[in-house]
């Protein structure tokens, strides 16, 4: 009985260990599980590629912006060249007119005769035609102001030539303004000074030495407040003297170099053009 136990266990083993062998070499196979730091250094791996394909993208941005601005520069750099050489041309033509109309004009130029006082001046109104009610002046030169009443310090001397011009004594404020400018030609009022002066020419119908002093106000202060302004009133002094078409001229190039005119500048030479009937 025994022996018939030993052989029966003997076959069970024999039967259910092929089983069991089948078993092992069949089942998946064995994996480890992630190890943490390895994991969170390949996510750092993926998070700095990431990183970098943004950065090449930025820079190839950043690198076509920077190709724009420069070319913007260069196109702003020609133009600035244009406009430099557009006004280097119409100044010679001032001059070329102002010889022409009778030599050219010293920065304090000398006027032609003209009244002494507001009510009989011949001037421009203010739509920029001649006021032709008030009869022309007979010839002969302006009486001198007495500038050695002026106070003699420089800003008590411009107030002076500048309440001369207020009031309407064109040829006092011309003979004032140029001696200021004499005096003090790099004064703290200087831009203003060669401005008026210009006003005191034009509001004597002297055309000719207005446009001078407007000129030399746009070539020597550029960047004065009245720049544009003169620009305006050089256009109209060269229409004074039968130039519309420099005058023209003039104003497209106050309209290019002036972009940032006041809007009374801007008027002004909005207006002008009419005048001149500008194209």
């Amino acid at each position: 009985m025994a022996a018939l136990t030993g052989f029966a266990l003997l076959t069970t083993a024999l039967v259910v260990a092929p089983l069991a062998h089948g078993q092992v070499f069949n089942s998946q196979p064995y994996t480890a599980a992630p190890d943490p730091a390895v994991e969170q250094l390949r996510k750092r791996i993926e998070q700095l590629e990431s990183d970098l394909r943004k950065a090449t993208d930025r820079t190839e941005v950043l690198g076509a912006q920077l190709s724009d601005a420069r070319r913007t520069a260069d196109e702003a750099n020609e133009g600035r060249k244009k406009l430099e050489a557009d006004l280097a041309a119409l100044l010679i033509r001032i001059e070329t007119l102002e010889d022409a109309a009778g030599g050219a004009v010293s920065a304090g130029g000398g006027s032609a005769a003209a009244p002494t006082s507001l009510q009989t001046a011949r001037s421009v109104d203010l739509t920029g035609s001649a006021n032709n009610a008030s009869p022309a002046p007979a010839p002969g030169a302006a009486a001198p102001v007495d500038l050695a009443a002026f106070p003699q310090d420089e800003e008590g001397f411009f107030n002076s030539a500048h309440a001369l011009l207020l009031g309407g004594d064109f040829p006092a404020s011309e003979q004032a303004f140029t001696s200021y400018l004499a005096t003090y030609p790099k004064g703290a009022k200087a831009a203003d000074a060669q401005y008026y002066l210009g006003e005191s020419l034009l509001y004597q119908d002297n055309f000719a030495d207005a446009s001078g002093a407007y000129a030399k106000l746009i070539k020597s202060y550029p960047n004065s407040p009245n720049a544009a302004t003169g620009m305006v009133k050089l256009a109209r002094a060269m229409r004074g003297m039968g130039k519309t078409s420099d005058s023209c001229k003039t104003l497209d190039v106050m309209a290019k170099q002036f972009p940032k005119a006041s809007a009374v500048a801007k008027q002004m030479a909005a207006q002008e053009r009419q005048y001149a009937k500008c194209s």
